[in-house]
């Protein structure tokens, strides 16, 4: 039962973050932002893809019995790798959710373990529970890194700015979805804001507030320093709940696009908050 629940609130997260529209430089209903290779349709064939394996790492984490997080990392990482296949079968080779995999699988690993003891959802705490089973991996993932050769978009912005991406949000317990976005999303609700003014808004404060590696990796820390102001300034006017707000993010679409500025990795960070705010509200 709570299997089933965790697959469709995980399904639903999924394609709620997609389908907030309009997202500056981000797939959306309306069109592809800065991806020429996917589009609404590609996430929507990835998202039946990578499900049923995110939702095998939840169970996992019911069934755990051992007080050793890290090898309940090692074996969601296995089942991640199967996801990720799986991802790429539906899509034709193309990365739709790699990172996301990644986070949302530890999440779901962590959510199932705190739902054995508990028999609720709290998401602070899974949060944290998530950074102490990743956080041995991925100390050990950058002790392995060839600064001579990195060898991901990722290991090269470690090297270049000593920012961990991800990986390094996951293993302090994703800050960024705890102190911004999920305070950010509660507020929202609570002030009567529709479901997708209050995604956008969640969006537009990650990336007033987070270095998105994803911009970096496409730009450069003066474009990331562009995008936090821009977003900062359109939730200034008043966010997607205003006719100014909602025009000002479709202009940045445009400027993102022109730009091939993609804040991926805030939208990650947004998909596993509707995940973590849907479980504990039990919607």
């Amino acid at each position: 039962m709570i299997s089933s629940v965790f697959s469709e609130t995980c399904a639903y997260a999924l394609m709620a973050e997609v389908g907030a529209t309009p997202k500056p430089g981000l797939v959306d209903r309306w069109d592809s932002g800065a991806h020429a290779d996917m589009n609404y349709a590609t996430f929507e064939a990835s998202t039946a893809a990578i499900v049923p394996y995110l939702t095998q790492m939840f169970e996992q984490g019911t069934a755990w019995e051992s007080h050793d997080y890290n090898m309940l990392f090692e074996a969601i990482r296995l089942t991640g790798i199967e996801a990720e296949k799986a991802m790429f079968a539906a899509t034709d080779g193309v990365n739709t959710h790699k990172g996301m995999i990644f986070s949302m699988g530890t999440i779901a690993a962590a959510a199932g373990l705190f739902y054995r003891r508990h028999e609720h959802f709290d998401a602070e705490k899974i949060l944290m529970l998530a950074g102490y089973l990743c956080y041995d991996a991925v100390r050990k993932d950058f002790q392995k890194i060839d600064r001579k050769n990195p060898k991901t978009n990722g290991e090269l912005l470690y090297l270049r700015y000593s920012n961990k991406g991800i990986r390094g949000e996951a293993q302090k317990g994703f800050p960024s979805v705890r102190t911004i976005s999920l305070p950010a999303m509660r507020t929202a609700f609570s002030a009567g804001q529709t479901e997708n003014e209050a995604y956008l808004d969640t969006l537009l404060t990650l990336m007033a507030n987070v270095d998105d590696t994803n911009v970096l990796s496409r730009t450069n820390t003066v474009t990331q320093g562009y995008v936090k102001s821009e977003s900062a300034l359109i939730l200034k006017m008043g966010g997607a709940s205003t006719p100014q707000g909602m025009e000002a993010l479709k202009k940045l679409n445009q400027k993102f696009i022109h730009l091939n500025v993609s804040p991926g990795g805030c939208a990650d960070l947004l998909a596993v908050t509707i995940l973590l705010y849907r479980l504990e509200n039990g919607l």
